[in-house]
C-alpha cells in the first residue's frame, strides 16, 4: 500500500486528489451508517472499536454482517462506496491514539462478576439468564469505554429490545420486565424470572415506559473491582453458533 502511495505521488498527484476525494465520501458514508454503533471517530460505542480492527477484515464484516450480533449485512452498498468507506476507516485507523489495553485482573473480574449477582440477568456461554443482553461475546462487540459506561451509567444508552415497562393491572398490582412486543391490543415483556407474560391493554389501569435502565449501577463498586470486571468482560470473545442469522441494513447509504 505505502508502495502504491509513492507511486501515486510522484507519477499523477491527480490520483492523491481521486484518493482524498474517496475519503471525504467514505466519511459521510461513515457517519450516515456506522458512527451511531461506531462513534463519529470510529473508536466504538455500541459497536466495536474500528480503529485497532485489521483493515483487511472491515470490507467482509460490513458486506456480510456478524451473525448472532447487531452488525447488520450492507449487501446493498455499491462496491465504489463500499471501497469509500473502507478507505476512511483505513484513514481512522492512520491517525490519532490507540485506545489503552484495559487495565485490571480478568480472573478477578470474573469473581466480581459472580458474587455481583451478573448471572441472574445475563448469559455467558450456555450459563446464566437470558433476561438482559448475552454477554458470551461482549469484549468483541463492544469498546471497553462503552463497557465501562454500562456498568457505571446504564441508563445513559438503553438497547431498544431491552427497553423496561412497567404495567399496572386494575386491581392495582405492578409487574415490569422486558418489553418484548407491543400491539393495538397487548403488550408482551419477560420478567427477571425469565417468564413471558401478556397483558391485554384493556384489562389494564396504566402503562409506563422506563426511562432508567432495569439494570442496576455498579458507580459503587471499589475502583480495582470496576477495573478487574471490565477486564473480565473484555476477554469474553466468544464464537458465535453455527446457523445464527444476520440482519439486513436498512435505510440510508
Amino acid at each position: 500500500m505505502r508502495l502504491l502511495l509513492l507511486c501515486a505521488l510522484s507519477v499523477c498527484p491527480g490520483a492523491i486528489r481521486a484518493q482524498s476525494g474517496d475519503v471525504e465520501q467514505g466519511k459521510a458514508i461513515f457517519r450516515s451508517n456506522c458512527a451511531f454503533c461506531h462513534g463519529l471517530t470510529g473508536r466504538g460505542g455500541r459497536g466495536p472499536n474500528l480503529v485497532s480492527r485489521p483493515i483487511k477484515d472491515v470490507k467482509s464484516v460490513v458486506r456480510n454482517g456478524v451473525p448472532g450480533t447487531t452488525m447488520p449485512a450492507f449487501q446493498d452498498f455499491e462496491e465504489a462506496d463500499l471501497d469509500r468507506l473502507v478507505a476512511y476507516i483505513g484513514h481512522l485507523s492512520g491517525g490519532g491514539v490507540k485506545s489503552a489495553p484495559v487495565a485490571g485482573d480478568a480472573q478477578a473480574g470474573r469473581r466480581v462478576y459472580l458474587r455481583s449477582g451478573c448471572a441472574g440477568c445475563h448469559r455467558i456461554g450456555g450459563e446464566g439468564s437470558v433476561f438482559g443482553p448475552d454477554l458470551t461475546r461482549i469484549g468483541a462487540a463492544r469498546s471497553p469505554e462503552y463497557l465501562r459506561e454500562s456498568l457505571v451509567q446504564p441508563s445513559a444508552d438503553i438497547p431498544p429490545e431491552y427497553e423496561g415497562v412497567t404495567v399496572t393491572t386494575r386491581d392495582g398490582g405492578r409487574v415490569s420486565g422486558v418489553r418484548v412486543n407491543e400491539d393495538t391490543f397487548t403488550v408482551q415483556l419477560r420478567d427477571a424470572s425469565q417468564n413471558f407474560r401478556m397483558f391485554q391493554k384493556e384489562e389494564l389501569s396504566g402503562i409506563a415506559y422506563l426511562a432508567k435502565s432495569l439494570m442496576p449501577s455498579y458507580a459503587a463498586l471499589p475502583k480495582q473491582d470496576l477495573d478487574n470486571l471490565l477486564a473480565y468482560l473484555d476477554t469474553l470473545r466468544g464464537e458465535v453458533k453455527a446457523g445464527a442469522g444476520v440482519k439486513k441494513a436498512e435505510g440510508i447509504r
